[in-house]
């Protein structure tokens, strides 16, 4: 008896790849998916392509901060200054920490509590107070006279007002009430308000105060949003929804038992208020462990159901927007996707990275997020009609507003405006570096087996650049190849014959390049022979 060596048989076999799936860091991934990535995007799917060029929407901002687009024009608050159609209202004080929030021919900013009205240019404030000591008012059973003006320059008819006084006798003067006529001295409430002050065969009566106030309030409020005519907002300092008077954004007091009222309902969950969005069946009031959905049409038949989930993060109010009615939002887990029953996770592909302090906008299509990963920014971009992630470079957003058909993005960079998604063609200035990396490819066979070449069908643009490189079993990376003519066909690119559990593949380029396919060549290896 003697021993034979064995005998191995390579049969030869291919693996193609038709589909470049996007981006995912999870351990094990699918053939098409990349494991990591720079400018790509899904424009050219099932293709792998990169991104579309950005353009300059404007550059005339010294430092954007916010922006929203109302009645096809664009508002920016830049250097703390209010611009709408390109024209500044410096008398408009605001901070690069106000947010602004449409409400028919109103934009309102908080926590300045101010509006803009764009029909009549005006601006004014959503509360108002007056104040008056040591002076003596003239009433009848519905009008309060005062010896000094200025009421007609802050009230208005229709607002619910609460006046305070201070003195003897003047405990019926504390009152909540709608204001039906005014002047610059005197205010007219509903018929017998201060009935309970005149006497008998009295028509009116003068009254002599400490002091007095009238007051328009409007809740401190850290979250704001619109929906059928209303602002909704929630408030840390009472853990209270808030919302105002129907079409009237500076009345939060408004109760007289109509359809008109305000709104108001205090909450029993821990935890702060992180952000609101107007879902079309409902509203929806986050905080990091529960989502407060409000139902309803009218005060008086709104509902209020708490859900324990992941909701929204603390730091990420800006990273929610709806596309589809589907609403898309940042929480501790990850980007969740809302279509009235329980959230769901849409970004298991980051593995196990982790992303804070997201702001994000849509087109409609595409929902395109700024992160911080260990403090670096990172934008991602998610597919909503092809469920595919995408990594294009590290621009940080500061805000993004969808404006006349494109999406535009605040670059914290530079302090320019740039339409991500241009609508026309765009000149490209300089060709975009990009970057992708496919596997490891493990067939996932026990027997050994050896990678012999890779084929692939690209077209690479006019003086566009192209690198291959390869890792065997987590290697350092080899080129393979380096391309710069136009291609439009099948090239092979061998690799040097070798035995490995697996090898990944490494795209590096510049300027235009679409990959259609890529097929990897391999021969599985059986023994044969035995002891005889």
């Amino acid at each position: 008896m003697r021993l034979v060596a064995p005998v191995y048989k390579f049969n030869p076999r291919q693996e193609r790849i038709l589909e470049f799936k996007g981006y995912n860091r999870k351990t094990v991934i699918d053939d098409g998916e990349m494991r990591d990535m720079y400018n790509l995007s899904s424009d050219e799917f099932p293709c792998l392509s990169q991104r579309k060029p950005r353009a300059v929407y404007d550059e005339g901002f010294e430092y954007p901060t916010a922006m929203i687009t109302k009645n096809k024009k664009l508002a920016v608050i830049s250097n703390k200054q209010f611009s709408y159609d390109g024209v500044i209202y410096p008398s408009l004080k605001l901070s690069d920490e106000t947010y602004m929030v449409p409400i028919n021919s109103k934009i309102c900013f908080f926590p300045e509590k101010k509006y803009f009205d764009v029909v009549i240019e005006d601006i004014g404030d959503m509360a108002a107070e007056k104040s008056l000591t040591d002076i003596t008012v003239t009433i009848t059973t519905s009008t309060i006279t005062f010896p000094s003006g200025g009421f007609s320059a802050l009230f208005f008819i229709g607002d619910a007002v609460q006046m305070k006084a201070k003195g003897e006798g003047t405990d019926d003067l504390n009152i909540s009430a709608v204001i039906q006529s005014i002047t610059d001295t005197s205010i007219t409430f509903p018929e017998e308000t201060f009935i309970s002050l005149i006497g008998e065969g009295e028509t009116e009566k003068e009254i002599a105060v400490e002091s007095i106030s009238v007051d328009r309030s409007c809740p401190d409020l850290d979250f704001v949003m619109e929906s059928n005519n209303r602002l909704w907002g929630v408030s840390n300092k009472d853990n209270t929804i808030y919302a105002c008077k129907l079409g009237d954004p500076t009345n939060w007091t408004y109760f007289q038992n109509t359809s008109l009222d305000s709104y108001y309902a205090q909450q029993g969950t821990d935890g702060e208020w992180t952000g609101c969005a107007a879902y079309s069946k409902h509203l929806l009031f986050f905080k990091e462990d529960y989502i407060h959905k409000v139902y309803g049409s009218t005060p008086a038949s709104y509902q209020i159901e708490t859900a324990q989930c992941h909701a929204l993060e603390k730091g990420s109010s800006k990273s929610v927007a709806i596309i589809n009615e589907t609403v898309l939002y940042k929480s501790r887990l990850g980007i969740m996707a809302y279509s009235g029953g329980v959230p769901m996770l849409i970004s298991e592909n980051f593995g196990t990275d982790i992303y804070t302090d997201a702001v994000a906008g849509t087109d409609g299509i595409k929902y395109v997020v700024s992160v911080l990963e260990g403090g670096e920014p990172r934008l991602l971009v998610y597919d909503m009609e092809r469920f595919l992630w995408h990594k294009e470079d590290h621009m940080r957003a500061r805000d993004f507003c969808y404006h006349d058909g494109r999406l535009l993005c605040i670059n914290d960079d530079d302090n320019k405006i740039y339409e991500m998604i241009p609508s026309g063609e765009v000149e490209e200035k300089e060709p975009i570096e990009w970057m992708a990396e496919l596997g490891p490819f493990d067939e996932f066979i026990e027997d050994k087996k050896v990678y012999s070449r890779l084929k692939m069908r690209l077209k690479l643009a006019d003086l566009a650049e192209l690198t291959v490189m390869i890792s065997v079993d987590g290697g350092d990376w080899e080129r393979i190849e380096h391309l710069n003519a136009e291609y439009d066909r099948a090239i092979v690119l061998p690799i040097v014959p070798r035995r490995c559990d697996k090898f990944a593949v490494r795209f590096e380029g510049k300027g235009r390049c679409r990959i259609e396919s890529l097929v990897r060549e391999y021969r599985q290896g059986t023994i044969n022979g035995g002891v005889r």
